[in-house]
């Protein structure tokens, strides 16, 4: 399932046009990496542009975009989120299959 985490941005971010304090918005599945590229790229989005630098691959977009249309979620599910990813990669780790880091 695709979610949304709305967040304020922690410093200015040029790619998204955002200053600090700015709305954003993290967008990741909870199922696969596959489901996250085809919801971005239903929306424009390229895989290229996933943040990969944490735990919980995710886009990165201005909440106005998203905001009207989607419910997000709370600190506490987005943290659940995290620990069942990061328990499905470390689980895979070694075994050939999709790419979830």
């Amino acid at each position: 399932m695709i979610k949304f985490h709305f967040h304020s941005a922690p410093r200015d971010v040029p790619a998204l046009e955002a200053g600090k304090g700015d709305r954003l918005c993290h967008v990741y599945s909870d199922v696969s990496l596959e489901e996250l590229i085809e919801w971005g790229t239903a929306r424009g989005l390229k895989p290229d542009w996933i943040d990969r630098r944490h735990t919980l691959p995710h886009f990165d977009v201005r909440a106005e975009s998203v905001a009207d249309r989607e419910r997000g979620v709370g600190r506490a599910e987005l943290v659940r989120d995290i620990r069942a990813w990061q328990g499905r990669t470390d689980s895979q780790a070694g075994q050939a299959g999709p790419d979830y880091v």
